[in-house]
């Protein structure tokens, strides 16, 4: 799921930042995360082949963990009719929207946010 984000004042778009570490509606056991809230990441930037769930736009790109949605069962493979196992974390993570558009003409504290599983994620600073 892709959400926009605008802070501007108290106006918001999206979803507040009351996230929790655990969801209910995770259906599996929550293993031990790579990533927790206000960690930097970065999207891998290789290549898919068949479906994949992460835009390609954001490959490549740094964020930061908003929050853990909990664990869910892999819908790249579920989609091929496979298991979907090992079960993988599933992050909100947040952008800056001037970070991912060259000629975004927004407020500079504009984010996007979007649903990324860990096997899609390597650790980073944002300095890089």
């Amino acid at each position: 799921m892709v959400k926009a984000r605008r802070r501007t004042g108290s106006r918001e778009w999206g979803v507040g930042s009351g996230h929790s570490i655990r969801s209910p509606h995770s259906p599996l056991p929550i293993p031990r995360s790579r990533f927790a809230p206000g960690d930097t990441v970065r999207v891998s930037d290789r290549t898919a082949l068949g479906h994949c769930r992460t835009p390609w736009y954001l490959r490549g790109r740094a964020g930061v963990i908003a929050s853990v949605h909990g664990t869910f069962r892999d819908p790249e493979t579920l989609a091929y009719h496979k298991p979907g196992l090992p079960a993988q974390p599933l992050y909100k993570v947040r952008f800056r929207q001037r970070e991912l558009w060259d000629r975004y003409a927004g407020p500079s504290g504009d984010e996007l946010e979007v649903d990324i599983y860990e096997h899609w994620l390597e650790r980073t600073n944002r300095s890089e």
